[in-house]
């Protein structure tokens, strides 16, 4: 196996943290401390295969966030504590970041070389992502004969220990064009689908939050006519995902926003994706969906406030998420979801009667064929009305209100 060079090797997991365990806290504003970190040994400890209390999960939660942040400004030795108290209880950020501190001793942390494999080698157990399981093989291909002999009894010793399903934790990969992880505990009521059916394959996440009858009605293909009923539908999605959000029932928004979000709804994607990449109201965070729906949504024709938006959190993603790297996932969302392709016109309209998100409240977005299929023209005697002929609309305001 080729060796890496040391100076790589040791650069590899600077931004392991980032991502998932950042993400999940913040907004859409820089990253900062947390004015009162998380304290640790509050909430009783559960026994392995016990199942943990709610305070106890809360706790666990909030020290792999806490430690993540601090552990990507690189405050290393205030960052193990926290770290730590997740990597026991099976979270593989915090194992694999905790790992690279040990094997490398930093921030004047005693280096402990055994101690730091056994942590790499419990994260890179199955299911993990491909950078920690390269990682580990990279640091296993170096190790120093001295430490060969005991490097598999340690890594076995700490997969027994610690492994996430001793733990009542469940992890998953997800993201196609850069890997990421995420754990939560099986018992939180919280915790995605994905979490409590890990058969899933992990690149269908949002087919998986999309599997209520959102829209029943049969699609149509791209550049097709949709029916009335359809468009009646997913006006009907955006309507009420745009109020669940607007409420801060991000969880419940999401499956909403993403059946509208998927025919080229703007304000629904832009709304997507700052759940996906700040983990709002429980949902775990995916870098790779929020970077690809706010992507397309800033495409124009959009909004200044969502293009600056997605300058803005671009700015923030961890080193891994090259600027091809987000071109090539930008691209993929813009070919399946762009709104021309679904017969989606968007433009900017004062509707001052309505409540908008901060960031998106101007632009609107309809189907051109809404005219033909949802609407006649009526004469009564004095001017010429446009009324509304389709399924009414659950989620709007009235059965006449124009959702975009």
């Amino acid at each position: 196996m080729r060796r890496l060079p040391a100076h790589i090797l040791s650069a590899v997991l600077l931004f392991l943290g980032a991502g998932v365990a950042s993400a999940q806290e913040h907004g859409p504003g820089p990253a900062g401390d947390e004015a009162d970190p998380p304290v640790l040994g509050a909430a009783p400890r559960p026994a392995p295969n016990e199942p943990p209390s709610p305070a106890f999960m809360a706790e666990i939660y909030a020290a792999a966030r806490h430690g993540g942040r601090l552990y990507d400004q690189r405050r290393y030795a205030e960052s193990l504590p926290y770290l730590l108290a997740a990597a026991e209880r099976g979270f593989k950020l915090p194992q694999a970041s905790a790992g690279d501190i040990y094997l490398h001793g930093r921030g004047g942390v005693e280096r402990n070389v055994l101690v730091g494999i056994g942590w790499l080698g419990v994260a890179a157990a199955p299911a993990t992502s491909r950078r920690i399981a390269d990682y580990f093989e990279s640091v296993q291909a170096q190790l120093p004969d001295a430490h060969a002999g005991n490097a598999e009894r340690v890594v076995e010793e700490f997969r027994a220990r610690y492994g996430h399903a001793r733990h009542r934790v469940e992890c998953r990969v997800f993201g196609n064009v850069v890997e990421d992880i995420g754990c939560r505990f099986r018992d939180d009521p919280e915790a995605d689908p994905l979490f409590e059916e890990p058969q899933r394959p992990h690149s269908d996440v949002e087919e998986v939050v999309v599997t209520a009858p959102i829209i029943d009605t049969p699609a149509p293909e791209i550049g097709e006519v949709p029916s009335g009923q359809f468009i009646a539908e997913v006006y009907d999605a955006a309507n009420r995902g745009s109020a669940l959000y607007n409420e801060g029932k991000y969880k419940e928004a999401l499956p909403f926003l993403v059946a509208a979000a998927r025919r080229g709804f703007k304000w629904a994607q832009a709304s997507a994706a700052d759940i996906y990449l700040n983990g709002r109201g429980g949902v775990p965070p995916d870098l790779e969906a929020g970077i690809g729906w706010l992507g397309v949504a800033a495409e124009p024709r959009t909004a200044g406030s969502i293009s600056r938006y997605f300058k803005d959190s671009m700015a923030r993603l961890p080193d891994r998420y090259t600027p091809e790297v987000v071109q090539t996932i930008v691209a993929d969302y813009s070919d399946r979801y762009g709104n021309a392709q679904h017969r989606v016109a968007c433009r900017f309209e004062s509707d001052e009667g309505r409540t908008w998100s901060f960031y998106f409240k101007t632009l609107q977005c309809r189907f051109i064929d809404e005219a033909t299929q949802c609407r006649n023209l009526v004469f009564d005697g004095t001017e010429v009305n446009s009324q509304w002929t389709c399924e009414p609309l659950r989620g709007s305001r009235a059965l006449d209100a124009r959702p975009y």
